[in-house]
């Protein structure tokens, strides 16, 4: 592994034991809504299920993923993800396994619950268990991020940046690098429904230069709702419309279950 992918490891290991992230054992996350990309500034303790479909000129590509998250302390959080994806590409033969196995580790560096705010950083792994030769996945990645959000009575506002780095070693020419940032809006209309709206940027900084994405900025908004169905469950769902021509996909639909326990 790189050594940038090792700084950024260890590095909310050193934030979450300073003295300050030990200054208050009894620390209360502020309930914010759940989004369907943004990150959430939020320590949790939750199993999380959610469904990717989309649809491109390409084809069709559907990944299914599990996911736990667990606080290890009061302010830090560590999660794993596995994913399943299958692959219907409209030239070929459809393939389905594995994706690449996620990693995360979050810890809260800030929080007013006068202003009922919180921010959080952290960085995200991503190991290649997936078949690249299958379509699967196969890419070493490194992200780290930083997520805020705010309660403004009955409504949420959140918003997150991240960069991401390509590890793979085998890669011909640069690899690849994306800046994301994103901003998401949930009115809790009541205690068990709350629709919300994301707006989505995705920068490819770095490529090689024979990528269509290189250097453009590909934006995408996604209308969408939450719903409370059970005590400590909630489901999410929306659609993600591109806003430009620089794109992945023609749609993207996005559900998600989560049981707190």
């Amino acid at each position: 592994m790189k050594p940038i992918a090792l700084v950024l490891l260890v590095l909310p290991l050193i934030v979450v034991a300073s003295p300050a992230a030990h200054a208050q054992d009894s620390f209360q996350n502020v309930a914010f809504f759940y989004p369907l990309r943004t990150r959430r500034p939020v320590i949790e303790r939750e199993l999380e299920f959610h469904v990717e479909h989309a649809k491109g000129a390409a084809g069709r590509t559907t990944e299914a993923a599990a996911a736990i998250e667990l606080p290890i302390m009061p302010r830090w959080q560590v999660e794993v993800e596995v994913p399943f994806v299958f692959n219907d590409p409209r030239d070929g033969t459809a393939q389905g396994g594995v994706g690449d196995l996620s990693l995360e580790t979050k810890v809260a560096v800030w929080q007013s619950l006068d202003w009922l705010s919180q921010i959080a950083v952290g960085v995200e792994g991503r190991f290649p268990s997936g078949s690249e030769r299958r379509g699967l996945g196969g890419e070493a990645a490194v992200e780290p991020f930083v997520t805020g959000g705010i309660a403004l009575g009955d409504f949420d506002l959140l918003a997150s940046v991240a960069y991401e780095f390509n590890l793979n070693a085998h890669v011909a020419g640069p690899n690849e690098q994306e800046l994301t940032a994103s901003a998401a809006a949930g009115w809790r209309v009541t205690r068990v429904f709350a629709p919300l709206v994301e707006l989505v940027t995705v920068t490819r900084t770095r490529a090689a230069p024979d990528d269509d994405l290189r250097g453009k900025t590909r934006v995408s908004i996604i209308p969408g709702f939450n719903a409370k169905l059970l005590p400590g469950s909630t489901l999410r769902f929306g659609v993600e419309f591109p806003l430009t021509r620089a794109r992945t996909a023609d749609y993207t639909l996005l559900g998600g279950f989560v049981k707190e326990f």
